[in-house]
């Protein structure tokens, strides 16, 4: 695979590459089943990809944790002996210091997408691990408003970098094998279980007792990161970024670590594709040109956030107590929440599995959050939650309306809008357009977290879900009428008005059945004989100068 993987070189290099493998392979002929076995790595392609996005997915994990803060701390904030502090009484630094790190991640996100091609994804990477590390420490010591406040822009720079370049960065691992290919291990489930796992450890080291000592509890949240810096020290550097510094031969052998061999020529094309400049945000806004489809995808992460689920993560427990749960703790009725949140992500892999459920999936998804909030919402205005001191039988159907809403989040709309806008934008317009993503969805997270004590205030627990399920109809009417069915029909001229580089759809990336004239596509067209086969030598003429770009693979 080291030879075949070694032509997207120029021819040069590659030959000299070929001669010193073969050389070194004639010399070591009588001992070579023996130097085969002592070459043969611990893990192979899958488990390596698996044990790469498992050390990224740890700043998943810490991002998490940052959610998950406020909910027990703004709890304790009078003392370990007295009553908890009621959410609609918050005061406005109390919610400034919840919403800071989701504006703080929206600004990160763009800073970060304008500067990844200079510094690198690895080097980000390291950099949001040490922040992380430092968030924890002033969270720990920190014993005014101001440090506060710096643990928590700390930790949402970190999370900022975290959610801009590991998407991508993962998708490198699979590359090859698409999105949804049979044969891909599971490195998006393990990706998106990451941070709802992170606020789970949060709502869970509520529940038990507070450590004395600030060194126990800097200790115990600066692990996370350590182990992912840790990690990252191991890890190699992103193909993408190497490809598109001329560096395409280490980059090449970075790739052969998670790939099976029979990968080898989706692998070429891709080391073509990446050594193109990548587009700044506007620039791939205007390179995918098909605005009636992409302001919806990009519609949807806003969506994502006016839904409730995330902005109520900061506040979960006083949630909980406000909507009336008196069978349990509302700290333990979080966790249990949060939990099946967890849970039910990796489970939603089996209904994301083909592309024609997906759309179904997230309109079910939408439909299930509305039924949800409206019931818990009229429980809600029949106890007049508005009044703080009012006592009633024991209940569990805030718990269960809760519950439905948290499952139905997490199988529809926690993931699919990603996957949605992977599937249709084209590839070298991926990064830009997720990071305009990132953007929306946590800019609108930063709306929702600022708004919602002050809802609660004015309009009450009830009619504030009664807005969410309004939300959710809405977002259940934009899927259905302004994203297009997964079939060839739809999909026949999504990036139409684009360059030839710019004209990969979904048709080239599912499988469609359709004919070859109605969905050849670059880099399908290009890249393929008539027969469908990748063509098995590819070359490149000259050498690279600077300033020069390599042009695309060509039949030799």
């Amino acid at each position: 695979m080291a030879r075949e993987v070694g032509k997207i070189q120029p021819q040069n290099s590659s030959r000299r590459i070929i001669s010193n493998q073969s050389s070194s392979a004639s010399n070591s002929s009588v001992d070579s089943g023996n130097s085969d076995k002592m070459r043969k790595p611990l893990l192979d392609e899958r488990w390596t990809s698996i044990l790469y996005t498992l050390v990224v997915s740890l700043l998943y994990v810490t991002a998490g944790t940052m959610v998950g803060w406020s909910s027990g701390t703004f709890r304790r904030s009078n003392g370990p002996g007295a009553e908890p502090l009621a959410l609609p009484l918050l005061d406005n630094w109390s919610i400034s210091l919840a919403a800071t790190p989701a504006i703080i991640i929206t600004v990160t996100a763009c800073v970060v997408h304008r500067c990844y091609h200079w510094i690198g994804t690895k080097a980000f990477l390291l950099t949001a691990s040490l922040l992380a590390i430092g968030s924890s420490t002033l969270e720990a010591y920190g014993l005014t408003f101001w440090s506060a406040s710096a643990a928590r822009i700390l930790a949402g720079i970190a999370a900022g970098i975290a959610f801009t370049l590991v998407p991508s960065y993962v998708d490198e691992f699979g590359s090859a094998t698409g999105s949804n290919g049979p044969h891909r291990p599971p490195l998006n489930e393990i990706l998106a279980t990451a941070f709802p796992l992170g606020v789970l450890l949060r709502f869970a080291a509520d529940l038990l007792p507070l450590p004395a000592d600030p060194t126990v509890s800097a200790l115990v949240w600066g692990a996370l990161p350590t182990f992912a810096f840790v990690g990252l020290l191991f890890l190699p550097d992103s193909a993408r970024f190497l490809c598109a510094n001329g560096r395409v031969a280490q980059a090449a052998a970075i790739l052969q670590r998670t790939h099976e061999p029979a990968a080898q020529p989706a692998l070429q094309e891709c080391l073509a594709r990446w050594q193109q400049p990548g587009p700044g945000l506007v620039e791939a806004l205007v390179r995918q040109a098909n605005f009636t489809l992409l302001v919806p995808l990009l519609a949807l992460f806003a969506l994502q956030a006016f839904l409730g689920v995330l902005p109520m993560l900061f506040y979960l427990a006083g949630l909980v107590e406000l909507a009336g749960e008196q069978v349990q703790s509302p700290e333990r009725v979080a966790t249990l929440l949060v939990a099946l949140f967890t849970l039910a992500v990796p489970l939603s892999r089996y209904l994301h599995a083909s592309q024609l459920q997906q759309r179904p999936v997230l309109v079910l998804s939408a439909m299930l959050i509305a039924l949800a909030t409206l019931a818990l919402g009229w429980h809600c205005h029949e106890r007049r939650t508005r009044n703080l001191d009012l006592t009633e039988l024991p209940s569990e159907w805030p718990f269960y309306c809760f519950a439905l809403m948290f499952v139905a989040y997490a199988v529809g709309f926690y993931r699919l809008p990603g996957t949605l806008l992977a599937a249709e934008v084209a590839d070298e317009n991926l990064l830009a357009l997720r990071t305009a993503a990132t953007a929306i969805g946590w800019g609108a997270v930063y709306l929702g977290v600022r708004l919602l004590p002050v809802l609660l205030r004015t309009i009450g627990l009830g009619w504030v879900l009664w807005n969410v399920a309004l939300v959710a109809l809405s977002a259940a009417g934009l899927v259905l009428l302004c994203l297009p069915a997964q079939d060839e029909y739809a999909h026949k001229a999504l990036a139409g008005g684009t360059s030839p580089s710019s004209m990969t759809s979904s048709v080239c990336s599912t499988g469609s059945s359709a004919s070859p004239a109605v969905t050849a596509c670059w880099p399908c067209s290009s890249t393929t004989d008539q027969s469908g086969d990748a063509p098995q030598h590819y070359s490149y003429a000259g050498k690279r100068t600077p300033g020069e770009v390599i042009r695309g693979p060509e039949l030799v």
